[in-house]
């Protein structure tokens, strides 16, 4: 705002552009030092010592980050609204400085000073003199200070950057566990072993889906504690737009160990609602039902709940489907650990109430877990392949079909 009052002194309202450029430049520079200190700690994070210490602290931190990013949004945006109005006044003012001029001159034929002026008198005279050859258009300042101006263009988008980087930093967080307990199980003996004689105690899900159930469920209490604050909610909210992109790299590493190479569909298939039409999803959405009976508060609280589960929960989601597609070999024995995997985890999600969860694929590849080999293959070969997507989709069953030794025409 200092910046603004010397802006006016100095220029009066002439070669404005030229000095707005300066404090846009110098307010990107700032935002762009924040988000590469942002990112620099997200980097510096070890993800399997985040894991093993997981704390719900570490979720109430990197959401105090965000809450920042949205305080200096919002301060940006505030900055700018004022910067508007300085510039309707600036052209007020250049418009009154011009009209006493044009009449004093058309009455005495020469341009007379009074025999005093104001401050402001002065400063219209000294900035016309230095700076009216260079000025704008003549309309510059009436465009500048319009609701639909944009000001400091290089520093919205240098927040845009510093948001997404907080999103990813609160992501890395929430989704640690998940992540570390993921990545090694393609290679779990399980997948190849055949039946025994413990066979007889039945199937139970294994450690590494029941860490991540666990830490899901876990996930809503470490959540609730900033959610609570009404003030710490209304900030954080305003950057959580387009939140849903931090969860997109493990549906694009899906696509790829499937061989499907249009990434154009990434997002469709992530969002999942498509595929309802070509597979059992299993389950029904009734996440508004949860809404009954709240006060706005409430609902906002949940709602922000509701955002980072989801977010976290389709990236669990897409990265346990890609490592199941990355399994080199599926015996009977362990597609029925998969099945068992599977269903625990379509438990825990649909028990956390969230819109869109758990995702059709979920309990499609559990389906298929189960299938007599001849029915999978007549699935696979009598699958409409008239879209991108559910093209995709058939290359998901064709891997499982291989896993699982089925052969194919």
């Amino acid at each position: 705002e200092a910046a603004m009052v010397r802006l006016e002194l100095m220029t009066g309202g002439y070669q404005v552009r030229k000095s707005l450029s300066t404090i846009d430049g110098i307010l990107s520079n700032h935002a762009g030092e924040l988000a590469i200190a942002i990112r620099t700690l997200s980097a510096a994070m070890d993800a399997n010592k985040l894991a093993d210490a997981f704390d719900d602290q570490h979720v109430s931190c990197a959401l105090e980050i965000l809450k920042v990013v949205g305080l200096y949004q919002s301060s940006l945006k505030g900055f700018e609204g004022k910067t508007r109005e300085r510039m309707a006044v600036l052209q007020q003012r250049k418009i009154s400085y011009e009209l006493q001029e044009k009449e004093t001159i058309e009455k005495a034929k020469s341009f007379l000073l009074p025999d005093a002026l104001s401050v402001v008198e002065i400063d219209s005279i000294l900035t016309k003199a230095a700076l009216e050859d260079g000025d704008d258009e003549p309309d510059t300042l009436h465009r500048l200070s319009g609701e639909d101006s944009v000001l400091f263009p290089e520093s919205i988008d240098a927040v845009e950057r510093l948001k997404r980087s907080c999103q990813t930093l609160v992501f890395d967080v929430c989704s640690a566990v998940p992540r570390k307990h993921l990545a090694n199980m393609s290679s779990m003996p399980c997948w190849t072993s055949s039946a025994n004689d413990l066979d007889l105690y039945g199937t139970l899900p294994q450690a590494y889906i029941t860490q991540v159930g666990e830490h899901m469920l876990a996930l809503v209490e470490a959540l609730d504690p900033f959610a609570s604050s009404v003030e710490s909610l209304a900030i954080a909210n305003e950057v959580m737009g387009g939140v849903r992109a931090v969860a997109i790299q493990p549906w694009r590493d899906l696509l790829s160990a499937t061989g499907v190479t249009n990434e154009s569909i990434v997002e469709s298939l992530m969002k999942g609602s498509e595929l309802n039409d070509y597979v059992n999803s299993g389950f029904e959405d009734e996440d508004d039902l949860d809404d009954e009976g709240q006060d706005e508060a409430e609902k906002a609280q949940h709602a922000f709940c509701n955002q980072w589960l989801d977010v976290v929960g389709l990236a669990v989601t897409g990265r346990l489907l890609e490592r199941i597609m990355r399994i080199p070999r599926l015996t009977p024995k362990g597609c029925e650990h998969l099945k068992v995997d599977l269903d625990y985890l379509v438990n825990v999600l649909a028990a956390l109430g969230v819109s869109g969860h758990p995702h059709p694929l979920v309990n499609h590849v559990a389906e298929m877990s189960k299938l007599d080999a001849t029915v999978l293959k007549d699935l696979i070969e009598n699958r409409d392949r008239s879209t991108p997507l559910v093209g995709a989709l058939g290359a998901i069953e064709e891997r499982f079909a291989l896993m699982r030794g089925v052969s194919m025409n």
